[in-house]
């Protein structure tokens, strides 16, 4: 379960990087987003503390439960940010970001319920 979980988390954080160089107005062979300065900068903060958490999650053998947990929960604060800032018209909304949104927002579940699933299967006997 731990394998996974740091799986999960590093493909997030994958998905956070590459928003987050889209965000400063990089092209990335058809994928493009509109230039969005604190996006970026927001993406690149949960990227890094995903990228750190999985870290964390790989290479110890015991799992320190708050890590991983503090990692998702700053990505999800992220992504939240980000859709209410959007909703709000505090940006221009492409389909592909609300696709990016969603797919953030889906890693991040799968990566909490690994979490609760490693954490239940810890205790038992």
């Amino acid at each position: 379960m731990k394998t996974l979980l740091g799986f999960l988390m590093m493909a997030n954080a994958v998905l956070f990087f590459f928003g987050a160089i889209q965000h400063v107005g990089v092209t990335i062979g058809r994928f493009h987003e509109p230039r969005i300065i604190p996006a970026a900068i927001v993406e690149t903060i949960c990227g890094i503390s995903l990228a750190s958490g999985a870290v964390i999650v790989l290479s110890r053998t015991v799992l320190p439960w708050s890590a991983p947990l503090v990692s998702n929960f700053i990505a999800l604060g992220g992504v939240l940010l980000g859709m209410i800032a959007l909703a709000a018209g505090r940006g221009p909304r492409t389909a592909s970001n609300d696709l990016y949104h969603h797919i953030m927002l889906s890693l991040i579940g799968a990566s909490l319920l690994a979490l609760m699933l490693a954490k239940s299967g810890a205790r038992q006997p």
